[in-house]
Order: structure tokens, then C-alpha cells, then sequence
């Protein structure tokens, strides 16, 4: 008898997440939840789902998304690969990429976010910036000349090609495997930006399952 129930249990599971994903489907809409960003879609040959936040640190929506971010990123699955991009002003997309290739990024974000636009610090020019880091135990000198660094240039242009060709024209904006574009929406806010994020994540990853499941077929 307790193994009926048992079953009984899992086939009402099994049912009711079959029926989570057309419920998804019909409440975001492509085109007004979320975008395709036009191109081929590149084949997912390790079954990483790439999730790509692209921000500014000159802006504020992106200051506030932060607090909603964080938590969100860091239960993401393990097949799910979070990264970051910067644009706007160069000292700061320059400083974003050393302060990762040194790796004091996430004691340095959000607390460069905060001299921003809380404390109003003006950061006149890269220096002060090298100087504002060196309160992560990297002198000045070592965040100046990481700077100009090759690891640091290269993120610089590789990112800059990314944001350019998935089109993204505010921030902040979320792409989801190179495929597909997020931005919030007006009367949408933040929350839901995230909720799309999440259903764009399993759609890929069912769409992978398929594929693999075709090709072993």
C-alpha cells in the first residue's frame, strides 16, 4: 500500500513538471519578455549554459540589480556558467577586467558600485581607481601595470565584440547562452528579468537533452 502511494506521488510530480514549462511558455512571450539575437546558434558541444550579465558601473538600474543578482547567481546550477561583462566609460570597464584577472572581483564590485553612486567619489582619473583597489590588498602600482596588461586587453575586446554582436542597447541586459537577450522591462522590474532568465536556462537545457537524445537515437 505504501508503495502505491509512493508511485501515486511521482506521477502526480512527473505530471505537474510537464505541465510547469508550457505554463512558462505562455507567460513569457519572445518579443516582449525576452529577444532572439539573430545568427546561427552555435552547437553546445559541453553542456554549459552560458549566462552573461552586461553592465555599467556608471549605471544606476545596474547598481540596484546587483542585490537581486547576487543571491540569484549564486544558486545557479552547476551546468550553468555566470560571467559578466562591462561597458561605458574605459577606466572602469579597465578597472572591472584587472580587478577580475587579479582575482579581487568579488570583494571589489559591489563596493565600487557603492563609491559611485553612494558616496559620490569622482574618480578623476585611472589612478584613483588603482588607488581606490588598493584596499583589497593590491598595491597601485600592481593594479596600474596589470592593467595594461595582455590577459586584461584581451577581456577588454572580447567583451566589447560580445556586447556588439548580441546588440545590446541598455543595461543592465542578461544574454542567455548567446541566444537570447533580457532586458527589464518597463512595469516588468527585475524580478521578472530573472524569472525569464530562469526559464530561457531550462528551455536550453531541454533542448540539449533533445539533441543529445537524437544523436544517441
Amino acid at each position: 500500500m505504501t508503495r502505491t502511494i509512493q508511485t501515486l506521488f511521482f506521477a502526480l510530480a512527473v505530471a505537474s513538471l510537464s505541465l510547469a514549462m508550457p505554463a512558462l511558455a505562455q507567460q513569457f512571450q519572445e518579443g516582449t519578455h525576452y529577444e532572439r539575437i539573430p545568427g546561427p546558434d552555435v552547437a553546445d558541444s559541453d553542456g554549459v549554459i552560458e549566462v552573461v550579465e552586461i553592465f555599467s558601473y556608471t549605471c544606476p538600474h545596474c547598481k540596484t540589480f546587483q542585490s537581486y543578482l547576487g543571491p540569484w547567481h549564486e544558486q545557479l546550477a552547476e551546468d550553468v556558467d555566470f560571467q559578466r561583462i562591462s561597458i561605458g566609460p574605459e577606466p572602469l570597464v579597465r578597472s572591472f577586467y584587472t580587478a577580475e584577472v587579479l582575482g579581487i572581483i568579488d570583494e571589489s564590485h559591489d563596493r565600487l558600485f557603492s563609491a559611485l553612486h553612494d558616496e559620490r567619489q569622482p574618480f578623476r582619473s585611472f589612478g584613483d581607481l588603482a588607488e581606490f583597489h588598493s584596499q583589497f590588498d593590491v598595491s597601485k602600482s600592481e593594479f596600474e601595470s596589470t592593467a595594461e596588461s595582455f590577459p586584461v586587453e584581451s577581456r577588454i575586446r572580447m567583451g566589447n565584440a560580445s556586447a556588439g554582436k548580441w546588440r545590446v542597447r541598455s543595461t543592465p541586459t542578461v544574454v542567455v547562452n548567446g541566444k537570447w537577450r533580457i532586458s527589464p522591462r518597463r512595469g516588468g522590474g527585475f524580478e521578472e528579468l530573472l524569472e525569464v532568465a530562469d526559464y530561457l536556462i531550462e528551455r536550453e537545457r531541454e533542448a540539449a537533452a533533445a539533441a543529445t537524445g537524437t544523436e544517441q537515437s
